[in-house]
């Protein structure tokens, strides 16, 4: 298996030597791996916030056992609203659309997305700590979700912004 791996990474060495040959060819290649890693990190955040979303779905129980409706209400608003998050994180544009799509991105417009998916991660982050707290009320919980929904919608609105080169 070693043996395979080795003659693996020399073909991709050769390989990468043609590329760095053609004009153009390299940097194509290079914005097709960042597009993937893009695609990829996307479809993490989204599990991630998936995850907690379901989460906060379960905590309805409790609201439902201190018959709490108009909590539970709440919190139905509040999950529908996250799944909307979950949905643009998932099928936001790509940060490269290849040559002839309608947006493109060079890689300082990649770095910026980044950037801006990183503080979606950490956003995230915050939410499954908030979603995970025993000390905290359902109650709570909601009122905190709802500030992270803000901030969700604000990141997601500045990675548009990006893309569409308004920002």
């Amino acid at each position: 298996m070693e043996d395979l791996n080795k003659k693996i990474n020399e073909m991709e060495n050769q390989y990468q030597k043609i590329i760095e040959k053609i004009p153009g060819f390299a940097g194509y290649f290079e914005r097709e791996k960042r597009r993937t890693a893009d695609k990829l990190l996307r479809q993490y955040l989204a599990d991630r916030l998936r995850k907690t979303k379901d989460e906060l779905l379960s905590k309805g129980n409790a609201l439902l056992k201190e018959k709490e409706f108009d909590a539970l209400e709440e919190l139905n608003e509040l999950i529908k609203n996250f799944q909307f998050i979950v949905d643009k994180i998932e099928y936001a544009p790509h940060g490269y659309s290849g040559f002839f799509g309608s947006i493109k991105a060079d890689t300082k417009i990649l770095d910026r997305l980044y950037a801006v998916d990183a503080s979606l991660l950490s956003l995230i982050e915050k939410s499954e700590k908030i979603v995970a707290d025993e000390t905290k009320t359902v109650k709570e919980i909601i009122s905190n979700m709802k500030n992270n929904l803000k901030d969700f919608k604000t990141l997601l609105n500045e990675r548009l912004e990006i893309l569409s080169g308004i920002k």
